[in-house]
């Protein structure tokens, strides 16, 4: 994975992780990330 994307990934999945409102995002919240960045493909779905 290039590097643009895992830095992409790591701030979207851990921008507010310290705020108090933090909150585990839903599966489709996930989901709609991996396809966002273009993380496809069986290591990506949550078959």
């Amino acid at each position: 994975m290039p590097i643009s994307v895992t830095w992409a990934l790591a701030r979207a999945w851990y921008a507010d992780r310290l705020s108090p409102e933090w909150r585990r995002p839903s599966r489709d919240e996930v989901v709609a990330l991996f396809t966002r960045l273009g993380l496809t493909g069986p290591a990506w779905s949550f078959a």
